[in-house]
């Protein structure tokens, strides 16, 4: 019961409370509502300078968020009037003033036209370096004027004409084309900015030619973008550059790559694709190449891999067909020839040289390789050996280097008949007799005198043909 007695009491005095703060609150709009009236009252009666006093002191001390941004709007218009009653009087200084704090849309092209004005009196004066100085005002401070347009054109004139800076000139084209296509102002600016664009491209060109590829791409492609070039020939220049971009990858046997830079220069002048596609044949031959390399060294795998590279280049290239199924012949080939040439080797340690000569002649036949060659010599060698060995070795001494070993003994001699008598020489004439290890014989040959002698030995493989001097003599004899 107490509770609700204590509940009952408070209740009027909340009552009371809350409506004190309502009054007090509507009290306090109602103060800052006369406030803003009082200043709107001001700019009504053309008294700008009371209005933006009071405008200023709410905006700083106010409460009401939507009172103040209104202040602040018209804290602007009144600046705005000012300005034009500045401007009235011909005060530039300060209607700029007045104007730059404004801060609206109306007050920025007044702004802009007294800067416009400024700068056609300053020109009008020869000053151009003042002109050009109002003229970037306009761009840095109000770059949404209508005039903006119009200062971009005026101020590649200046860049061009007078203060020879080509580069921002460029720069300026791009913002005018980009912002107000086609606006009599840009398109005013073509003649102007045209004077420089051949030195844009040659600079390309120079680019591309020095290998500096992307550099020169990059300054075509934005050419292109442009009204200022002729669309096809810039185009063609785009694919020169990717051309000699594709040669430098093929210099460092970047196959792959250099083949898609091709086809984009392909794209930008479809005139090129005649020379393209050779360039494109000769990138795959070098893989061929490199395989046939390949299968000569007998690694197919990696053969085959170089040949199927070309069609990446080249879809279902006729020559990589062909060289891969001449691979495949030359493999089966090889196996086959290595399993002859085992049956020959069996023959050839049974003695039986005939029918290992034929062996190896077939496997040669079918893998041409320097091994072969050599067992089919050895092999015909044995043959001939067989039947009389001593023979045979006489043979290879004669036959020798063309029968040298024969003319320099007889040379020798006939130096000795010089000093010596025939009956005091003695000439031995060849002597062959077996000697260690099997097919190998030893050759003799003596000349001697009552006073100095000569004697010529020398070990012949039958098997290979080779001689062997056994002194120093016979060596000597046959450098």
């Amino acid at each position: 019961m107490n509770g609700h007695r204590f509940l009952n009491q408070s209740r009027p005095k909340t009552r009371l409370l809350f409506l004190l703060l309502i009054l007090l609150l509507m009290t306090l709009g109602a103060c800052e509502i006369n406030r803003y009236n009082s200043a709107e009252d001001h700019y009504n009666n053309r008294r700008y300078a009371a209005a933006i006093q009071e405008l200023d002191d709410y905006i700083l001390n106010g409460n009401n968020g939507a009172l103040i941004t209104r202040s602040e709007i018209l804290r602007g218009q009144c600046y705005y009037e000012l300005g034009l009653m500045a401007l009235q009087r011909e005060t530039y200084d300060l209607a700029i003033k007045f104007f730059k704090l404004s801060n609206s849309p109306d007050s920025d092209q007044a702004l802009a036209r007294i800067y416009k004005n400024m700068a056609d009196v300053a020109l009008q004066q020869d000053k151009p370096r003042l002109s050009l100085d109002f003229v970037n005002s306009i761009i840095r401070e109000i770059p949404r004027s209508e005039l903006k347009a119009e200062m971009l054109y005026r101020r590649i004139g200046f860049q061009l004409d007078t203060f020879i800076d080509h580069e921002g000139a460029w720069q300026d084209y791009m913002s005018l084309y980009d912002g107000y296509p086609n606006n009599p102002n840009e398109v005013a600016a073509r003649k102007l900015v045209q004077r420089i664009v051949p030195a844009r491209v040659e600079h390309a060109k120079r680019l591309y030619g020095s290998g500096y590829y992307s550099d020169a791409l990059r300054i075509l492609f934005e050419l292109g973008k442009y009204p200022v070039v002729d669309g096809e020939a810039n185009n063609r220049l785009i694919a020169e550059a990717y051309i000699g971009q594709a040669e430098s990858f093929l210099t460092s046997e970047n196959y792959l790559e250099a083949d898609r830079i091709f086809r984009i220069a392909v794209q930008y002048d479809p005139a090129k694709k005649a020379e393209v596609d050779r360039r494109l044949e000769q990138v795959a031959s070098l893989f061929i190449r490199r395989g046939n390399e390949l299968v000569a060294q007998r690694d197919f795998d990696n053969a085959l891999l170089h040949y199927q590279k070309t069609y990446d280049i080249i879809p279902d290239y006729a020559q990589a067909n062909q060289a891969i199924a001449r691979m495949n012949t030359i493999r089966e080939n090889v196996v086959r020839s290595r399993e002859i040439q085992t049956q020959a080797e069996k023959s050839e340690l049974a003695g039986k040289y005939s029918e290992a000569l034929n062996l190896y002649r077939q496997a040669s036949s079918l893998d041409d390789k320097a091994e072969l060659a050599t067992k089919i010599s050895q092999m015909q060698n044995l043959i001939a050996a067989e039947s009389n060995p001593a023979a045979f070795a006489q043979r290879i001494i004669n036959e020798y280097r063309g029968g040298i070993l024969n003319s320099r003994i007889n040379r020798q001699k006939q130096e000795l008949l010089r000093a010596y008598t025939a009956n005091e020489i003695r000439d031995s004439g060849w002597k062959v007799m077996s000697s260690s290890g099997q097919f190998r014989y030893e050759a003799r040959y003596d000349l001697v005198t009552p006073t100095i002698s000569y004697y010529y030995v020398w070990q012949v493989n039958l098997r290979d043909r080779s001689i062997t001097p056994l002194n120093k003599l016979s060596e000597k004899l046959m450098e």
